[in-house]
C-alpha cells in the first residue's frame, strides 16, 4: 500500500515537471503534446527518481560512457553518438542521420510520454536537438521561446541546429533563432 502511494506521488511530481507545451498536437502521429525536460548528464543522473522519464534521448561523444543513467528499455532510450563540435567536417560531428533517428524516435512517442533529453552539459547538443523537435510543431521563433522557457542557459550547437533546420526545410529560420542564445530574458523579435 505504501509503495503504491509512493508511486502515485512520484507520478504526480513528474506530471508537474513535464507540463505539456501544446494543449493538443494533431501534427504528432500519437498526439504527443510535447512533454519534455532538457538537462545535463549529471542533472539527469542525480534527478532520475524525480524526473522519472518514460523516454530518454542521450547525446554523447563516441567512446564516452553513460554513468549510472536512467534504466529504460532500449526501445525507450535513444542514444545518439556525436561530439559537441560545430565543424561538419570533424569526424565526430553530428550527421543528418542522427537528426532523422531523433525525429523517428519522437514520432513513436505515445501521447502520455515524458521525454528527457540530455547531453553532457545540457547546453549545446541537447538544446539544439530540442529546438529542432519544437520547430516540428511550432514556428521557429515560438520554438526558440519555448526552448528558452525549458532551458534558459541554452546555447544550441550551431551545427546540430543547422541539420535540424535543413531536415525541416526552414531555410535558415531556425538557425537564425539559435543565434539569439544565450539570453537572460527572452524578447520577441520585432515584426
Amino acid at each position: 500500500m505504501a509503495l503504491a502511494a509512493e508511486r502515485q506521488a512520484a507520478e504526480k511530481q513528474a506530471d508537474a515537471l513535464y507540463v505539456p507545451l501544446l494543449g493538443t498536437n494533431p501534427s504528432h502521429p500519437n498526439g504527443w503534446p510535447v512533454r519534455m525536460i532538457v538537462a545535463s548528464q549529471t542533472e539527469a543522473r542525480h534527478n532520475r527518481a524525480i524526473y522519472a522519464p518514460s523516454h530518454l534521448i542521450s547525446i554523447r561523444a563516441d567512446g564516452t560512457k553513460l554513468l549510472s543513467m536512467i534504466d529504460l528499455p532500449a526501445e525507450r532510450h535513444l542514444q545518439l553518438l556525436f561530439g559537441d563540435v560545430t565543424d561538419p567536417d570533424e569526424p565526430d560531428a553530428a550527421r543528418a542521420a542522427h537528426i532523422e533517428q531523433a525525429f523517428a524516435f519522437i514520432d513513436g512517442l505515445p501521447e502520455d510520454a515524458h521525454l528527457l533529453i540530455h547531453c553532457l552539459r545540457g547546453i549545446g547538443r541537447s538544446t539544439a536537438l530540442t529546438l529542432g523537435i519544437l520547430a516540428r510543431y511550432m514556428q521557429p521563433e515560438e520554438a526558440a521561446a519555448a526552448l528558452h522557457a525549458l532551458r534558459p542557459e541554452a546555447k544550441p550547437n550551431r551545427h546540430v541546429t543547422g541539420l535540424c533546420d535543413t531536415a525541416l526545410g526552414l531555410k535558415g529560420k531556425l538557425a537564425r533563432q539559435a543565434l539569439r542564445f544565450p539570453a537572460k530574458v527572452w524578447k520577441p523579435t520585432k515584426s
